[in-house]
């Protein structure tokens, strides 16, 4: 004789089934709401760094042009640049911004300065020495000074002699 076998499938129930979609569904736009946040977050920090880098690449521009020209003619509102003889740039104070007119075009430096500060040469007041800069960017208040009288070499050179300095303290203060 022979035995019958009865296969019975376990099957899910139309509730069953509901329940499941509804839940993986909850989940799905969960998902979608994090990566929401996590793109908006990365929006957020690379417009920080972008405004950071304009900083930086102001400030750089300012700081060469500086360091780069023969002399510095300035007046309350603008300051021309020159190298051998030529005018290199032209650099003026309008409303609240710092703009560089150069023979390409015209680039704005720093925006909602708030005050301009010229050290003259040798107490001439036409030609320029130094430029102090104070502005806000992003809620802070930064002064920043340009200018020839400025030597990075020996402020490079200061302050590695101090962290030298600071060393050889504490190599003294170790050995008492």
């Amino acid at each position: 004789m022979k035995r019958r076998f009865s296969y019975t499938l376990a099957a899910s129930t139309l509730v069953e089934m509901l329940i499941v979609i509804i839940v993986s569904g909850i989940l799905f736009i969960a998902l979608f709401d994090g990566v929401n946040l996590v793109r908006r977050y990365t929006n957020r920090l690379n417009k920080t760094l972008a405004a950071g880098n304009s900083l930086l690449d102001s400030y750089q521009q300012l700081d060469h042009l500086f360091l780069s020209c023969d002399s510095v003619i300035g007046g309350p509102e603008s300051f021309c640049f020159y190298k051998s003889g030529e005018r290199l740039v032209l650099v003026e104070h309008r409303d609240s911004l710092l703009v560089c007119t150069r023979s390409i075009g015209v680039d704005t430096l720093f925006r909602e300065v708030e005050e301009i500060r010229i050290v003259p040469v040798r107490d001439i007041p036409v030609p320029v020495d130094c430029l102090g800069v104070r502005f806000r960017s992003r809620g802070k208040l930064y002064y920043f000074e340009f200018g020839r009288a400025r030597d990075p070499q020996n402020e490079w050179r200061q302050e590695a002699l101090s962290v030298e300095n600071q060393f050889k303290k504490e190599e003294y203060d170790d050995m008492e």
